[in-house]
């Protein structure tokens, strides 16, 4: 069985997306974290941790999520932003 050519061929995706925590310091929002995701901005990457939904399910928790909230107890202004790059 053989690979189709154009699954063989595929280039790389022109960019690069991600999604980045930043703080505001008083100087300025700056970058902490930056998380690689797809095209649609979804990350994929598990922290190890879960919680329960009130159906009882345990759900993974990302590990952007899990920093995010390490990040908020510093008391500093915190935002993620969705960021797109040309690749090099």
């Amino acid at each position: 069985m053989s690979i189709p050519k154009q699954k063989r061929d595929m280039k790389p995706t022109k960019y690069y997306y991600c999604k980045v925590i930043q703080q505001n310091t008083g100087f300025g929002w700056d970058d902490n974290s930056e998380y690689e995701t797809n095209s649609q901005f979804i990350t994929n990457e598990a922290s190890g941790q879960f919680r329960e939904l009130k159906s009882g399910r345990k759900v993974s928790i990302t590990l952007l999520a899990h920093d995010l909230k390490e990040y908020q107890f510093t008391g500093y202004p915190t935002r993620v932003i969705k960021r797109k790059k040309l690749r090099d």
